[in-house]
């Protein structure tokens, strides 16, 4: 009987110590909107989510409704956006996001959260640009710009990558901090869906982001537009790098 009651204690003891150890470092919540381009992406988002979340240690939590959103977004320290933009959202649930931001936290936006429909002033300026157009899905050489910050550690100085290249207007250049750009002269830039040739961005192409944005801090990238993307470890951590910056990175002095 003694020794049955100290195998329940130690039982007990060692459940405590595995749960005072595994305690969350940071809690994210991730937003989607299924959309026509981009529906495929959020089965693989959402499981390589559930599955970073495991291995990195941090509270994950994922809606698809607006409403559930605002509800929940106060008690998380990071929201991400992926594939999902302004337009779904209310004028009440962009000042949810807006107390957010105020309140020092965390906003990470993926692929086509730039490309909103709707003009929302405060949002655009949150992302760092407005998405214009892209050409065909195509391979290309990208710059490492700050191999010391989180989400370009593992990174090459050059990475060959696949993607839609995202072409930009309004671009907060004096305000971002880019952290990858793609070199147009390793794609065709002009090579759209119709006979239009597009023009591109020149040499200062950025693909990759950050700033320090009305009290907290964002982060964006506009890969990850294939469910593939997901799947691969260097996107991964490339993406996680990001969050984890928006949830602890410390503000510019």
């Amino acid at each position: 009987m003694k020794t049955r009651i100290l195998q329940l204690l130690c039982f007990i003891i060692l459940t405590f110590n595995t749960m005072a150890f595994a305690q969350d470092q940071f809690k994210v919540l991730l937003f989607t909107v299924q959309d026509t381009w981009h529906y495929e992406c959020i089965p693989s988002a959402v499981d390589a989510f559930h599955k970073m979340a495991a291995e990195q240690q941090f509270k994950f939590d994922w809606t698809q409704s607006p409403e559930d959103l605002a509800k929940k977004l106060p008690s998380y320290d990071v929201v991400v956006f992926l594939n999902a933009n302004a337009d779904n959202l209310t004028n009440e649930q962009i000042e949810v996001l807006k107390a957010h931001l105020n309140n020092g936290k965390g906003f990470v936006g993926v692929h086509s959260t730039s490309d909103s429909e709707i003009r929302n002033t405060w949002f655009d300026d949150l992302i760092g640009g407005v998405f214009k157009d892209h050409p065909q899905f195509q391979a290309a050489v990208l710059t490492n710009h700050d191999s010391n910050f989180p989400s370009n550690l593992h990174l090459p100085e050059k990475w060959l990558w696949s993607e839609e290249w995202y072409n930009f207007k309004s671009l907060k250049s004096d305000d971002i901090t880019v952290l990858l750009s793609v070199d147009e002269s390793t794609y065709d830039y002009q090579k759209g869906y119709n006979q239009i040739p597009l023009e591109g961005m020149g040499n200062n192409h950025p693909i990759a982001w950050y700033q320090i944005y009305d009290g907290g801090r964002s982060f964006y990238t506009t890969l990850g537009h294939k469910p593939e993307a997901f799947k691969n470890k260097m996107y991964l951590d490339h993406l996680f790098g990001g969050i984890y910056w928006a949830a602890k990175g410390k503000k510019k002095q």
